[in-house]
């Protein structure tokens, strides 16, 4: 079983501020973490820095510290009722982030503490060190298991893998160029990190083609729609012999014939269907590429429960009697603490309901008059479609690199009437469920997303 964790940025950097406050000497702290279980790997989602009270160190020195079982006890007691893992986090002041001798002597203790009061959860330890180098394990007694991957998310990417070992991966000719601009390095992460799309239409086509072609390691791509005559003069790989052929499937051969090493996966069912949208969680970024409102809403989600950022990729052409008057490219990136497609107004809750139901009863809703009016065939052209793609992978990119400086907003408007290009942020809404807390990071629950599926 491999096990990875993952911070929002503004987590993370609270806990490297109280490991470290007193200068000089070692530190710690708990952090509560939500749990996701996937095929091959648990996830552990940061919720929660739980300080440690001066009065509850008994030892505390440069290379050396002790804890009253009162300041464990607490935590072990919270985390039972909440069904959170718990870290252990110390720092290393005077050295690397690696555990020392002394760690390994005495955490199993206290992860055997853990494991007997919140019971059937994955505790674990975490060593920051000061430069700044960071390790992680997690509890299997009697033995440890590595952080293979650790995530810190947030205005940058940050991703750390620990647990490697060995000479670094030769990297393929085909993206020379690439390491030219951006490094080895990131070239490199790259190939280690899986990325879905949802949607392989017109936007969602170009963007897993850019994904493919920048060398990114995994793909999946979710789509419950076959293709008809219409989609082939805006889609990436499709011809016209795949009319009523599966988008997801498609498209999936197409990138896997280009041949640069990418594991594509299929899911040719929507994300509106529960065992479908599990599978989102085992991705690292996701790209919303659907013009359909119900499934933007689970993926506002997914970014809420699993600390998964979602880029939201949108097109709108105004044409009334084939004029045009407005071109709308719309990008927005969804994660805790940054307004969501709700709070913005890009979504709303009636269109999501209606959604939800079958043909029938939206028929019967609207001739009641109870029913907002739900879009049709929207005008399309290739050109639109691949400039936001490109956008989106451009600030994924940057999100990773930081090419293009400190800013990063959280929605960038394409206005391509006017020939800009505008980027905002926005805080949740007070009222608007994005702006709770209790729900960042809650992992997986007895009601996935705490949402209603049908069956």
């Amino acid at each position: 079983m491999k096990y990875t964790l993952t911070f929002r940025d503004e987590t993370f950097d609270e806990l490297g501020a109280r490991v470290y406050e007193r200068p000089g000497l070692e530190g710690a702290a708990y952090v509560l973490c939500g749990v996701s279980h996937l095929h091959g790997e648990v996830r552990l989602q940061a919720r929660e820095v739980v300080t440690v009270d001066d009065r509850d160190y008994l030892v505390r020195g440069p290379d050396r510290l002790s804890i009253s079982s009162q300041s464990y006890s607490q935590v072990a007691k919270r985390a039972a009722a909440e069904g959170t893992a718990v870290l252990f986090v110390h720092s290393h002041p005077g050295g690397r982030g690696l555990f020392s001798k002394q760690d390994d002597a005495e955490e199993p203790k206290l992860m055997d503490f853990f494991s007997s009061r919140a019971v059937d959860l994955p505790h674990g330890t975490l060593v920051l060190g000061a430069d700044p180098e960071l390790s992680g394990r997690v509890w299997q007694g009697p033995g440890w298991a590595p952080l293979e991957r650790i995530r810190v998310l947030g205005g940058r990417f940050r991703f750390v893998f620990p647990a490697s070992t060995g000479t670094a991966d030769e990297i393929p000719l085909f993206f020379d160029r690439q390491v030219r601009s951006f490094g080895a390095d990131v070239q490199r992460l790259l190939a280690q990190l899986h990325v879905g799309v949802i949607g392989v239409g017109g936007t969602g086509s170009a963007t897993a083609e850019q994904l493919c072609r920048l060398g990114v390691g995994e793909v999946s791509l979710f789509d419950g729609e076959t293709f008809e005559p219409s989609n082939v003069s805006r889609v990436y790989g499709a011809t016209a012999l795949d009319v009523e052929r599966p988008k997801a499937e498609v498209i999936a051969a197409h990138l896997q014939r280009i041949g640069l090493g990418t594991k594509v996966h299929a899911f040719p069912s929507p994300i509106t269907v529960e065992g479908t949208a599990r599978e989102l969680r085992a991705c690292d970024v996701v790209f919303g590429c659907t013009d359909r409102q119900a499934p933007r809403g689970i993926l506002v989600n997914l970014s809420l429960y699993y600390l998964i950022p979602v880029f939201d990729v949108g097109v709108k052409i105004d044409a009334p009697d084939g004029v045009i008057r407005s071109i709308d490219g719309r990008i927005t990136i969804l994660w805790p603490g940054a307004a969501c497609l709700f709070c913005r107004g890009r979504i709303s809750a009636d269109v999501v309901a209606l959604e939800s139901l079958s043909p029938g009863e939206q028929r019967l809703r609207a001739d009641e008059g109870y029913a907002p009016t739900l879009e049709g065939d929207e005008p399309a052209v290739i050109s639109f479609t691949t400039a936001v793609a490109a956008r989106a992978v451009t600030e994924f990119l940057h999100r990773i690199t930081g090419f293009m400086g400190p800013e990063s907003p959280s929605e960038f408007l394409m206005l391509f009437h006017h020939d800009s290009i505008r980027g905002t942020s926005q805080q949740p809404t007070s009222s608007c469920y994005c702006a709770q807390q209790g729900r960042w990071a809650r992992g997986d629950r007895r009601r996935f997303l705490d949402l209603s599926w049908g069956s």
